[in-house]
């Protein structure tokens, strides 16, 4: 069970899930199969020592790109924006929706080839969170907008009471027939029995 999951208020539902890009971690894909093939050419050639220098620098390396990558979360549910970071030394942003001012993004060059860069949530109060090398951050931005305009919508919509009113005499504006005094005009008014 992931971070988020295990962190997910009541009646709260999972809406859009972001994760790391794998193109800033091209050197250490790189690096890590560079390794691993001096490791392979050691062991076939019996030099044994070149297949464990190799095998000692490709395993971590491969270990913390798999680390990395499985201990971040990106998430937008139908009420908090979470975002969580890191596995020993864990960095987590949970805003409410209706906190969060704005979602930015920047993206440079090779970020707009290849779809991914950084994400700034600023939230009321002026608090802001960067989070980097993050796939698809246009549609990471476009999910948080939806669900905030979603739950703004349903915070708009009114809660219908029955009131008894009438409308008064001198003005003709609604009143409570409990009423004595008129709300809008200020003159005394006979209450109606309800």
């Amino acid at each position: 069970m992931s971070y988020i999951e295990s962190h997910l208020l009541p009646d709260e539902t999972i809406k859009y899930r972001g994760r790391l890009h794998w193109f800033p971690f091209l050197p250490a894909y790189l690096l890590g199969a560079l390794f691993g093939a001096i490791a392979v050419a050691g062991f076939a050639m019996q030099t044994w020592w070149l297949g464990i220098a190799g095998l000692v620098v490709a395993i971590p390396t491969f270990a913390w790109i798999y680390i990395t990558k499985t201990t971040s979360e990106f998430c937008v549910t139908d009420k908090r924006v979470v975002i969580k970071v890191g596995f020993i030394q864990r960095r987590t942003v949970e805003t409410m929706l209706g906190k969060v001012e704005s979602i930015g993004v920047d993206q440079g060059l090779v970020g707009r080839l290849f779809d991914f860069g950084s994400i700034l949530v600023v939230g009321t109060g002026g608090t802001q969170d960067k989070f980097h090398n993050i796939s698809n951050p246009l549609e990471f931005r476009r999910q948080v907008q939806a669900e905030a305009s979603a739950l703004e919508s349903a915070d708009d919509t009114p809660i219908a009471r029955p009131r008894d009113e009438r409308d008064c005499p001198f003005c003709a504006e609604p009143i409570l027939k409990k009423a004595r005094v008129c709300k809008h005009c200020g003159r005394d008014v006979e209450p109606l029995a309800v």
